[in-house]
């Protein structure tokens, strides 16, 4: 057997006169690179992005928020999508028609913090000196909800310190945190309920999530006591209600006997002057003069008398008379006129 028929590797020389390998070289030689696809070298694979909900006008309630479109604008930063393709992905989500979205499409180059300041002026988004002026004045409502309340102050809260990022004017955390504790003590219109959460608003380490669970557990415990403290008064309000009716009655009673007391005495003095008064005037005769002129009373004539009551003659009457004589009086009411004899 030659040496060739024995060696699986064998070497011959070529007419070069260098040496080469023969036989089976793939138990000695080293692996060659296998060949990939560039396409998946790159970096992993990753969802487009899309704007969950639709940017309209602002107002509109089934509409994106300001705030909720910038949380989620944040959150693409944060998971690495470049800023061209958030630029883009917000451009879409922009209601078609809108002029907003007109101008953001006829942009060049649009960088994404300057888009964010067109969207705060589009939603017309308030600065963080206004929002800080409301959450000093901040008071609840006559039908709000203490828990209700207390999400809106933390809300306004959060618009504050957001604001504050994007704006020139710089409130510091720890002074936002302090009026916000003072606004709701406050602001809340039970005082059990402010006495009990002003402790809790000044606590630096409690969350906002253990803050609302406190707010629920007083509020809970508060309805309980006034709804035991409204049973306990209805149940005297009955008995009050009677002694009270009982004691007016009795009262209107006595106002009643007073008065008709005093109208008695009323009359009793009226009846005293009525007395006094009849008793001193006596009843005068009634005052006339007999009829006929004197000769005629003498006569017996008065009833054919014809002449003058005064003087005795004929041809006038006595208010006629130009002769006053004394003794006479005056004529009779109702007679009539002596004719001419």
């Amino acid at each position: 057997m030659s040496d060739s028929e024995t060696d699986p590797v064998g070497v011959t020389e070529e007419p070069t006169g260098e040496p080469t390998i023969t036989g089976s070289a793939s138990a000695t030689s080293p692996p060659q690179p296998s060949t990939v696809n560039p396409a998946l070298t790159g970096p992993p694979y990753r969802k487009e992005l899309k704007i969950q909900g639709q940017i309209g006008e602002p107002g509109q309630r089934d509409k994106l928020s300001f705030m909720s479109l910038v949380h989620q604008i944040e959150g693409a930063v944060k998971k690495g999508y470049p800023d061209s393709e958030i630029v883009s992905a917000v451009i879409k989500a922009v209601t078609p028609g809108l002029q907003l979205r007109s101008y953001l499409e006829g942009r060049e180059e649009l960088e994404l913090k300057v888009l964010r300041r067109l969207l705060r002026a589009h939603f017309q988004e308030r600065g963080a000196t206004e929002l800080y002026q409301e959450l000093c004045g901040m008071a609840q409502g006559p039908k709000e909800s203490p828990q209700t309340f207390l999400l809106r102050a933390l809300a306004l809260r959060q618009k504050v310190l957001f604001a504050s990022k994007e704006c020139d004017v710089k409130y510091d955390k720890s002074l936002v945190e302090s009026m916000f504790a003072h606004s709701v003590s406050t602001g809340l219109l039970d005082s059990d309920i402010r006495g009990e959460m002003r402790p809790l608003l000044l606590q630096d380490k409690l969350l906002d999530e253990e803050l609302l669970e406190r707010m629920n557990k007083i509020v809970s415990r508060e309805t309980d006591r006034k709804k035991k403290t409204q049973t306990k008064s209805h149940l005297v309000a009955p008995v009050e209600a009677s002694r009270a009716k009982a004691v007016e009655e009795k009262d209107k009673k006595g106002a009643g006997r007073s008065l008709y007391d005093e109208v008695q005495s009323l009359k009793a003095q009226i009846n005293e002057i009525h007395q006094a008064l009849t008793s001193n005037t006596q009843p005068r005769p009634p005052r006339y003069r007999r009829r006929g002129c004197t000769m005629c009373q003498k006569n017996g004539d008065e009833e054919s008398c014809h002449h003058c009551y005064k003087c005795g003659k004929s041809g006038h009457f006595a208010r006629g008379c130009r002769q006053s004589e004394n003794g006479q009086g005056s004529l009779l009411r109702g007679e009539e006129k002596p004719t001419n004899m």
